[in-house]
């Protein structure tokens, strides 16, 4: 529709976030009772703010971020990042994505794969409760996962991001649990739990097992004495530096295996401590893990009639695809937007190539026939201008588009 081409900043939705009566909403809450964990689970969901106008874009399917120690705070701020990275303003950095918070009920039970009597920095009733690990991930594959794919639209395509504790619970599922999410974030992870038993483990299980299609960020905050770098740090043998030697060892052991498909990268974090340092970590740990997935359209070239943006476009998402692990299509507003810049260029070959996209992309997107129509009218083609108009009404009754037909059928 022509009214969506007044600035190419409209390529996808400007809003953060969802408003209505004054208000600015982020998420909603939800919950599952958990006949595993035997209690009742709050859950935070944030929606990609999509909604087009009167409906008259095709719906979409997201990738998932699971989100653990996904409180309202940590919940937002990284809700906000994702949305904004998403698609806010004309970014699109990576995918817009559906965000579930998972907050905690009893932290040191859901958060830590193994039972302990004591450890660092841990009171001794929370060690009391500690090792309930497997349990909560079975409440995330057999009852969270199956909730949300069965209410929100999904995409095969999950990520999981944790911090510390949680870091800690990414780290197990990846090794353990590999096929249950696609891309994993461990921030600041406390490898040292369990006298470093995970750690271990990891050492072994990287060395023999397939993790091909799968991808890990890795963030180290510095929690270092004060003068200490990270080369000095990894022969301290301080019990306050065993937790960033934890994560050095773990980082180390995954750079060192190259040949078990793991897509891997890390980096170290000297300004931010273990507190500061999960916002910045997460946003880099996204862009990291979809570093594939901006397309940076070359709109200078764009108009020359040589140039073959359309190759360029459908490659691109080729690689998407692939890299996501299913059929990933070019946004319907952003084809939309360059279909009608070349008609109104008066390339309607070329325009009808990028229409003709959308319709085969969206078959049920009422915009991409209302498009179309458009095109086919400016071309001065009746026949099919009135079949265009005509399947954009089967789709979605709009008075705009009915005044065009009635229009056009006037015309001799």
């Amino acid at each position: 529709m022509k009214s969506i081409i007044l600035s190419i900043s409209i390529l996808i939705s400007i809003s953060i976030y969802a408003q209505t009566n004054n208000t600015i909403v982020i998420g909603k809450g939800d919950s599952v009772y958990s006949t595993i964990l035997q209690e009742n689970r709050k859950i935070w969901i944030h929606m990609p703010d999509t909604t087009s106008p009167d409906g008259i874009f095709a719906k979409h399917h997201y990738p998932v971020v699971y989100l653990l120690d996904g409180d309202e705070n940590n919940f937002t701020t990284v809700a906000s990042m994702i949305q904004a990275a998403g698609g806010g303003g004309g970014n699109i950095s990576f995918p817009q994505m559906i965000v579930v918070g998972i907050p905690n009920t009893d932290r040191s039970r859901d958060l830590t794969p193994t039972h302990v009597n004591a450890a660092p920095m841990l009171d001794s009733m929370s060690a009391a409760h500690s090792g309930g690990g497997e349990n909560f991930i079975s409440f995330i594959q057999k009852e969270l996962i199956p909730h949300i794919d069965s209410l929100y639209p999904t995409a095969p395509y999950r990520l999981l991001i944790g911090h510390s504790f949680g870091g800690l619970t990414v780290m197990h599922v990846l090794l353990n649990h590999t096929s249950l999410f696609n891309a994993f974030v461990a921030i600041d992870p406390s490898m040292f739990w369990d006298d470093q038993k995970l750690l271990k483990q990891a050492t072994a299980v990287l060395a023999k097992n397939n993790f091909e299609s799968r991808s890990l960020f890795l963030a180290v905050a510095n929690t270092m004495a004060k003068g200490m770098d990270t080369l000095q740090v990894q022969t301290d043998t301080d019990m306050m530096s065993l937790h960033i030697r934890s994560i050095l060892q773990l980082g180390h052991c995954l750079a060192a295996n190259t040949k078990n498909g793991l897509a891997f990268n890390w980096k170290y974090y000297p300004e931010y401590d273990h507190g500061a340092v999960p916002l910045v970590a997460a946003y880099d740990a996204i862009r990291s893990i979809f570093a594939f997935y901006n397309f940076n359209f070359p709109y200078r070239e764009f108009f020359d009639t040589a140039f073959k943006a359309d190759t360029i476009l459908t490659a691109h998402y080729k690689i998407v695809s692939k890299q996501m692990g299913y059929k990933v299509f070019p946004p319907e507003q952003m084809v939309n937007v360059l279909g009608y810049q070349l008609m109104g260029s008066k390339q309607f070959g070329r325009a009808l190539y990028f229409f003709k996209m959308n319709t085969d992309n969206y078959p049920e997107s009422f915009n991409a026939y209302d498009s179309m129509g458009d095109l086919y009218d400016a071309m001065s083609d009746k026949k099919q201008t009135i079949a265009a108009y005509s399947k954009a009404l089967a789709l979605r009754d709009f008075p705009d588009t009915h005044n065009k037909l009635e229009q056009l059928k006037k015309r001799k």
